[in-house]
């Protein structure tokens, strides 16, 4: 397990993914806590096949944040899903594109099986094969 606090005004999962590119990790799980500047979060359209994005420009408390680091093409992907509240304790959520962190804390684990999307015909999305 790698704990870490991540830098301030960067992006969550870029910052996910640095660490891990760092600890030499290309498949795992990890939390977060912590505060965010702002985000941009989503949800996934069944029928379409595609996300809808929302941009959310305040700042604001992670409840929760959880995902998995697999590989795509070779390159560390980080995947993650968010529940964050406003100034008066409204809680969004969804799955997270884009951040920049106020302050954050993250606890990232390593699994030795190799973790590997591939695009999913049925779904439109790419899973883990």
């Amino acid at each position: 397990m790698i704990i870490r606090r991540l830098n301030y005004g960067a992006d969550l999962c870029e910052e996910i993914k640095r660490v891990c590119e760092e600890e030499k990790i290309t498949s795992g799980w990890f939390n977060a806590v912590g505060a965010l500047k702002k985000l941009s979060f989503g949800f996934y359209d069944q029928k379409k096949k595609k996300y809808g994005k929302i941009k959310f420009s305040k700042p604001c408390e992670i409840a929760s944040c959880a995902g998995n680091i697999s590989e795509i093409d070779g390159e560390v992907f980080v995947h993650a899903h968010i529940c964050f509240a406003d100034e008066r304790g409204n809680v969004r959520g969804g799955h997270l594109f884009d951040s920049v962190i106020f302050a954050c804390e993250a606890g990232i684990f390593s699994v030795a099986k190799k973790l590997k999307r591939e695009y999913d015909k049925k779904t439109g999305l790419k899973l883990w094969k």
